[in-house]
């Protein structure tokens, strides 16, 4: 055995006086069972302590028994982390089997040790010439070391919020004690003989975790303790992980043994390629589904943890990404409830089922199914998913006829309904599982409710969709309708040239604007024509500086032969008019603006159209003398579409200026007065000060 040093009486003497305060502490606590048994671990350990002390004081063949006292010390500390991980899913019988199996294991490996211990075969384990059963016997402490500190880890995660805090001391302590433990029995093992240092000083290092244990004995700290199924597959994977290593490095272990010369070497390449295969597994998502569904099946009551589904679930139909895209996110959210490599959906499309988009499934192209189809029928008014595996080998009592490319398709799995009120809004075909599994009730009722809720989804993209069609159909015709409006504008001017070239025809003069009049109109309407082209695409026609004076001055020129009462009045200087607009919608505007002023005015009647800067604004005033406009009728119908007091009118010529005028970054004000006449003032940004300006800087920076 390691001999026994001062250093090691002492440390050991602490871990007798620490371990016995700490049971009087659990003792003078609430009577509770948790208190009780921490109390017995304490007293189990001071004993364990207090015969380190007695063999190297009164007699060294004592020595013997601090290797058995350390199996029963280790089975306290364990058995108290399992009562207090108890779970509530014991009530199952499947659930109880599989604890049994586990507590079962446990206590036939302590008491394998015992035996081992009480036989004398341990003698020389720690210096490397304990044999075979000797070398076994280190395996399974480090076996148990490893469990105790997953159990440890176990005890921490599924602590409630609330209790945290102490959950976290009493964790560290219990997995420091496993984890000394562990260094201690794998140097022994691996590198014998075990450090002298290490066995003498584990009575001080057990000392100071009393520190952290002491807050055990509140009874809050164990209160709600519950295994939630990450917990459970993380201490089933991190146990496998330390079992495998462990039943590796004995297998590397025998290796050296019988390999004489090339012992080392074959030692050394085993373990390389055991790690490796590990992580090749522990990385497979395979590998991972059927450790949670194996977990699922044997520790808990219910198959799933319904409230991570559904986050999960959530979170996958959320994710960012635009309307084309959540039709593949509500495949993947339902195919990865089922860990299943992929899924197609089909939805209707006249009459039948067509193929919308898949996750994961590009390498299959379903074919339409009709929707009069006796498949379609059975999945809407059963409402539930239907197994191919079962229709194939003929267990689906009343199963509908499956079109043939589904069946021979072994890499589809199951037909599930999507429905959305009632109305089948979708089917999905979903993959075949990574984990081989049949479906129960508590899958179909599942896959039910995440059918309706995909459904639902479903109906409201394709709604979306409708929606923003009708939109855009919707804007057309706005748009549309300002067109005729413009048309109408052109009419009643060629009207009013056509009526003027009645009485002066024969002057040249006369002629000569009547011909440039008629360009111009031409090729208003076909601006007109690319304008709304430029809007069902999207487009209004790009912002460049323009003089506004040339505008006045052109729309004035193509309006004098039809009005000679139209006067235009502008500052000498053209350059202080200029601003960054389109060109074509801001002689729209006035286009707009100026007609209304010659409808509402009587034949002769003067128009005066003035323009001037003021501070950063341009402004323009067209002034009529006509019929006039109340308070009323400007504040509730001058600027609402498709009202107007002209026969033959569209109503909307004010509100499209209006429109325009906002969308330059201006402002439309209107002053009237009923038989006298209206003022309408325009109020636009001078170059350099407007929104279309400062789009340009921040596109040239």
């Amino acid at each position: 055995m390691i001999p026994l040093t001062e250093v090691g009486l002492f440390s050991h003497l602490m871990a007798v006086i620490a371990y016995l305060g700490l049971a009087v502490a659990a003792l003078s606590r609430q009577r509770a069972t948790f208190n009780l048994m921490l109390a017995g671990a304490a007293l189990i350990t001071a004993a364990w302590a207090a015969a380190f002390v007695y063999a190297y004081l009164v007699d060294p063949d004592a020595t013997a028994w601090l290797s058995r006292l350390q199996t029963i010390k280790l089975g306290s500390w364990i058995g108290l982390l399992l009562y207090a991980l108890r779970p509530e899913w014991l009530g199952g019988h499947g659930n109880a089997r599989s604890s049994f199996w586990v507590g079962g294991v446990l206590g036939f490996m302590m008491t394998m040790q015992l035996v081992i211990d009480l036989s004398g075969a341990t003698e020389g384990m720690f210096l490397g010439t304990g044999g075979t059963v000797g070398s076994f016997f280190l395996v399974t402490r480090i076996a148990v070391a490893v469990t105790g500190v997953v159990l440890s880890h176990n005890f921490y995660i599924n602590s409630l919020p609330a209790d945290r805090s102490g959950f976290r001391l009493l964790a560290i302590g219990l997995a420091a004690l496993f984890l000394y433990d562990l260094n201690f029995y794998t140097l022994a093992f691996l590198l014998p003989p075990g450090s002298t240092d290490l066995y003498n000083i584990r009575g001080a290092v057990n000392a100071l975790l009393v520190i952290l244990l002491v807050f055990a004995t509140r009874d809050s700290l164990v209160k709600g303790a519950r295994v939630s199924r990450s917990v459970a597959f993380q201490t089933v994977a991190f146990s496998g992980v330390g079992f495998y290593l462990i039943a590796m490095s004995l297998l590397a272990y025998l290796l050296r043994l019988v390999g004489g010369n090339w012992g080392t070497l074959l030692q050394v390449t085993f373990l390389f390629g055991t790690i490796l295969l590990g992580v090749v597994v522990l990385a497979s998502e395979r590998f991972r589904a059927r450790l949670r569904v194996a977990i699922a099946r044997n520790f808990y009551r219910y198959q799933y943890d319904y409230r991570t589904e559904w986050l999960r679930f959530i979170a996958t139909i959320s994710a960012p990404g635009d309307a084309n895209t959540l039709p593949v996110r509500a495949v993947q959210a339902l195919a990865r409830v089922l860990d299943a490599r992929g899924g197609w959906l089909l939805v209707p499309d006249d009459d039948r089922l067509q193929p919308m988009a898949n996750w994961e499934m590009a390498h299959i192209e379903p074919e339409p199914i009709a929707i009069d189809s006796p498949l379609v029928a059975w999945l809407q008014d059963q409402d539930r998913a239907l197994d191919l595996d079962r229709v194939r080998s003929g267990e689906v009592p009343g199963s509908p006829a499956v079109p043939g490319w589904l069946l021979d398709d072994r890499r589809l799995w199951l037909v599930v309904p999507a429905v959305n009120r009632d109305t089948l809004a979708g089917v999905v075909l979903v993959g075949r599982s990574m984990a081989p599994r049949i479906l129960n009730w508590e899958d179909e009722e599942l896959l039910k409710t995440l059918g309706r809720q995909v459904g639902s989804y479903i109906a409201e993209s394709s709604g979306q969709a409708a929606l923003e069609e009708a939109r855009r159909f919707e804007e057309f015709n706005r748009r549309f309708a300002f067109i005729l409006h413009d048309i109408k504008n052109l009419v009643s001017q060629l009207s009013l040239l056509a009526r003027n070239a009645e009485r002066h025809a024969d002057n040249p003069e006369f002629r000569a604007d009547m011909v440039e009049t008629l360009k111009v109109s031409v090729g208003k309407m076909n601006a007109l024509l690319a304008w709304l082209s430029q809007r069902s695409r999207g487009g209004d026609g790009d912002d460049a500086p323009l003089s506004l004076a040339a505008l006045l001055r052109q729309l004035a020129k193509s309006r004098g032969p039809a009005w000679p009462a139209l006067s235009l009045h502008l500052p000498q200087d053209d350059d202080a008019l200029m601003l960054i607009g389109n060109a074509g919608r801001l002689e729209q505007m006035l286009a707009h603006l100026l007609q209304n002023a010659i409808d509402a005015s009587a034949a002769g009647a003067p128009i005066r159209i003035d323009a001037a800067r003021s501070g950063t604004e341009l402004i323009v005033s067209i002034a009529d003398r006509g019929h006039g406009m109340s308070a009323r009728f400007i504040r509730q119908e001058l600027f609402q579409p498709f009202q107007s007091t002209k026969a033959g009118g569209f109503g909307i010529g004010a509100y499209e200026a209006r429109e325009i005028a906002r969308a330059h970054g201006g402002r439309l004000d209107v002053a009237s007065r009923e038989g006298e006449g209206t003022t309408f003032t325009i109020c636009l940004p001078a170059a350099g000060h407007g929104p279309a300006m400062a789009e340009l800087e921040r596109g040239e920076a």
